[in-house]
């Protein structure tokens, strides 16, 4: 089973904290590069995503079929994604294991979705759609 784990931050919740404090609750690098192995070696952990703050971005969309470019800000919010892994696990249990782990998840909320459709599947469904089309 394959999950997508969305990594949420809220930037007020983190101010009352020292860049030290952060620092020793993740673990530190030799922490987190620790359980990153572990999770690499047991082919649970597939992607890891970290994105820019909100105001970095541009959006786009459609109007009467011309692509609108945006670099506005998002609506106001506290909270917002800043990242997301991919994992591959035998069950929900071990995927909702894995979310505990991350560092500083006691004031970042961590989702976990399940991903019913990766790139594999994917690119072998438009293989399909296209040989039948061919037929």
């Amino acid at each position: 089973m394959k999950f997508l784990l969305l990594i949420h931050n809220n930037a007020e919740a983190i101010k009352q904290f020292t860049e030290q404090q952060l620092f020793e609750m993740s673990g530190g690098p030799a922490g987190i590069a620790a359980t990153a192995r572990e999770l690499l070696t047991s082919g649970e952990l597939v992607s890891v995503l970290r994105l820019n703050d909100p105001g970095e971005e541009k959006d786009v969309q459609l109007v009467a079929g011309t692509p609108v470019i945006s670099d506005r800000p998002l609506l106001e919010t506290k909270e917002f994604l800043a990242g997301a892994m991919i994992l591959n696990c035998a069950s929900v249990e071990r995927a909702l294991e894995i979310a505990a782990l991350i560092p500083l998840a006691e004031f970042r909320r961590v989702e976990l979705r399940e991903i019913n459709q990766d790139h594999d599947e994917f690119v072998a469904q438009l293989a399909f759609i296209e040989g039948a089309g061919e037929a």
